[in-house]
């Protein structure tokens, strides 16, 4: 994998996955919440994307980016019986799983990102079954790609003498 969000996608899958066993599920953000039939059906989940990423150009032949580490952590409201909601209990495990996210990523860096730092935590307003708690980290980090060195079939440079 040479893209630097594969690689980091990967990174925080592993990260996530050994520091915070409570989280079930660590998913691309693919809209899975939007499209029923691809729903796991393992909660909570973490849906991950990078948003907003801006960048600069710097020196040979790299760029800057700054911009969002988005995490949707997802879990559904209803109990086994589809009717009535999960229990307090059950919610509190959830906002607890929430807490070790924050602590697994705060400061944490990989692949040459700059550490993580939590920029904001809302929860969206939806009209379905799934609760999201959205956190939001921000990613700033230096990307460079390989020179190319082949040869591009350009004429060489002719110097003339001039006799003075």
């Amino acid at each position: 994998m040479n893209s630097l969000f594969a690689q980091l996608f990967t990174s925080l899958q592993t990260h996530i996955a050994t520091t915070v066993p409570e989280i079930k599920g660590i998913l691309p953000e693919l809209g899975q919440t939007e499209i029923y039939s691809s729903v796991p059906a393992i909660w909570p989940c973490v849906f991950i994307d990078f948003n907003n990423v801006n960048f600069t150009e710097i020196l040979n032949q790299g760029q800057r980016a700054n911009g969002e580490l988005q995490l949707r952590l997802v879990y559904y409201v209803l109990a086994a019986d589809g009717v009535t909601f999960v229990d307090t209990t059950t919610v509190m495990g959830y906002y607890e799983a929430e807490r070790k996210l924050h602590e697994a990523l705060q400061g944490w860096s990989s692949n040459g990102i700059n550490p993580l730092s939590r920029i904001k935590v809302n929860t969206e307003v939806r009209s379905d079954a799934f609760r999201a708690r959205v956190l939001t980290y921000s990613l700033d980090f230096e990307e460079y790609l390989a020179v190319n060195t082949t040869n591009t079939g350009k004429p060489l440079l002719e110097i003339a003498e001039v006799e003075i």
